[in-house]
């Protein structure tokens, strides 16, 4: 047999065993192929894996957290009313004074008169600061002697930027955490308000009066308050991470009938992970809490955990 008729009858049985290999495959996946291209897409059940949680009633709270120093209620100078040199000090830094308690005594003789040592005393209950006076050093009337700080009371001082001011009132209670206390809680009330705001840092000072009777909380201690904006009783509550945002517009998932419907509630109150729904969800729905932005409305969801 010549060279190229071999050639020829090989390439025909090579085409027809390809043929036959190709028709059976086609049979063999011919539904897959529909699918592909548009036909018997009736048939395939696609769904999205998603966890849900059910929304649930009950109480939340907006807070504010800002940051701020403790500083005391009362801190007074102390002067004498005559002029002399310091003779004897009773008292020491961190002492506990009275009102009325002789804190030291200056002797205002000169040469050739002799006075009795003048006592000047604290002009209210507190503790001793600082210590100015010393023995010997001439003391004037302009001239300080001691600090006297009450520390019964203490007060916690921020500074609220301007976007917030409207929400801060006389009264409003918070939580004071600092830093030399981490573990601690101690409780305050907003009993001062600036009038005005400060022109460089756009901020309003705002104190709050704290018991202090153990002056646990000390003037220059750092930390935080958690002020109690208002409390807002039944109310439908679903984590804050089912919110998305889809074109600007803040939206939810719910379940229904096994499929995605998207729904743009009312948004209320946030605190910390939980946001209030106003109006939009009721009770006991399932909200998508993850894979909701896999989806659309009317989509199949397979729901792989619900969450407490």
């Amino acid at each position: 047999m010549k060279k190229g008729l071999k050639t020829v009858i090989i390439l025909i049985v090579v085409l027809g065993v390809l043929g036959v290999l190709g028709r059976i495959a086609y049979f063999r996946y011919k539904d897959k192929l529909d699918i592909l291209q548009g036909r018997g897409a009736e048939t395939l059940d696609i769904s999205t894996p998603v966890a849900v949680t059910k929304a649930k009633r009950g109480a939340i709270s907006e807070s504010l957290i800002f940051n701020g120093e403790i500083i005391p209620v009362t801190e007074v100078n102390i002067f004498t009313t005559v002029p002399g040199k310091v003779k004897e000090i009773l008292v020491k830094e961190g002492d506990r004074v009275k009102k009325g308690d002789i804190l030291v005594y200056i002797d205002r003789s000169e040469a050739g008169l002799t006075f009795a040592p003048t006592p000047v005393e604290s002009t209210i209950d507190g503790v001793v600061k600082s210590v100015m006076a010393e023995i010997g050093a001439y003391s004037t009337p302009q001239m300080p002697l001691f600090q006297i700080i009450d520390m019964d009371t203490v007060e916690f001082v921020v500074r609220i930027p301007e976007k917030y001011i409207y929400k801060i009132k006389r009264g409003l209670s918070g939580e004071i955490s600092v830093v030399a206390y981490p573990d601690r809680k101690f409780y305050g009330k907003v009993t001062k308000l600036s009038p005005v705001v400060d022109a460089m840092s756009r901020t309003q000072e705002v104190r709050l009066r704290i018991d202090n009777p153990r002056h646990t909380l000390k003037p220059g201690m750092f930390g935080d308050v958690k002020l109690l904006i208002r409390t807002m009783k039944d109310m439908v509550i679903i984590p804050l991470q089912a919110v998305i945002d889809r074109g600007g517009r803040d939206v939810i998932f719910v379940v229904n009938d096994g499929k995605a419907l998207e729904i743009e509630p009312v948004l209320g109150i946030r605190e910390g992970d939980k946001i209030a729904i106003e109006e939009g969800l009721t009770e006991g729905a399932t909200v998508i809490v993850i894979g909701q932005q896999n989806v659309n409305t009317d989509d199949k969801v397979n729901i792989t955990e619900e969450i407490e």
